[in-house]
């Protein structure tokens, strides 16, 4: 069910990107549809703030958001910081070699929504996040959507390369620690680095990232990407969806995790949001 958010309550202008709530380019489509004439909601969403985040077990993490399942090496964390109001978490990795610590949502077993370009399974999907990396180290990153299963070791190698698994989202990569990057693949095939220089990370810094799948934009613009409510001159096109390459039609959870090389590995998670039309 499609909670009332206050975004969709105010208006705003679409182009600010100041501040730590959702980018009004991104979310724009949603609020301006989701609500059918009778009230009913024709939209689903899920998110966190992580302003009840704690461990619930061994492996596992509870907070507004549901439970998440964890894998973490053991020089590995994940914990809630106790000097930042209003929520939020911090993943770390120690500086020993090839450290990782993953989060993913519904317990690692349950997922959230696809991307589809099958007629009446086509249906709008947006998904954002805030997070700062605490350093600018060689290592990796990846915050986005993937397949059930993805908290666990070697979902990026020790070479910096993502699993051959379901997933869309941002990435760094150990060979270039501050650039971030959007990517996609379908379990078995090459992955696909639409954008290969999305933005420029900064030690310490917020930064928000986003994309939108419209089956109604225009067959070029078909996923639009966006950093701080700014979107990106490249699209991930309908053709591109069709390809081999892409995980149309595969079910999707919200994914987060660090792999270092050597040195310490920190980001600090704000908030994130997913929601799809119903």
């Amino acid at each position: 069910m499609l909670m009332c958010n206050p975004n969709s309550g105010l208006v705003s202008h679409r182009g600010q990107s100041g501040g730590r709530g959702l980018s009004p380019r991104v979310w724009a489509k949603l609020f301006g549809s989701a609500l059918s004439p009778d009230g009913a909601s024709n939209a689903y969403d899920i998110d966190d703030d992580f302003l009840s985040f704690g461990a619930a077990a061994a492996g596992l993490y509870v907070s507004e958001g549901g439970l998440y399942k964890s894998y973490e090496d053991t020089g590995a964390a994940i914990s809630q910081i106790a000097t930042e109001v209003g929520g939020v978490i911090n993943i770390s990795v120690d500086a020993d070699d090839d450290q990782e610590a993953w989060l993913a949502s519904g317990a690692n077993t349950g997922v959230l929504g696809k991307i589809s370009d099958t007629a009446s399974a086509d249906k709008l999907l947006i998904f954002e996040a805030r997070f700062r990396p605490s350093q600018i180290a060689a290592g990796n990153l990846f915050i986005g959507l993937g397949e059930e299963g993805l908290a666990a070791e070697n979902t990026i190698d020790d070479s910096g390369d993502l699993a051959s698994k379901d997933l869309i989202g941002f990435a760094v990569n150990e060979d270039a620690p501050s650039t971030l990057t959007f990517v996609y693949r379908k379990a078995g095939q090459a992955l696909q680095t639409p954008i290969a220089s999305l933005a420029t990370l900064v030690a310490a810094t917020w930064c928000k990232v986003g994309f939108v799948y419209d089956p109604n934009a225009d067959p070029s613009k078909r996923i639009s990407v966006y950093v701080d409510n700014e979107e990106s001159d490249t699209h991930v096109t309908a053709t591109n969806i069709a390809a081999a390459t892409f995980p149309d039609g595969e079910e999707l959870a919200f994914l987060v995790g660090v792999k270092n090389v050597t040195d310490i590995m920190s980001i600090d998670l704000d908030w994130w949001k997913f929601a799809q039309m119903g």
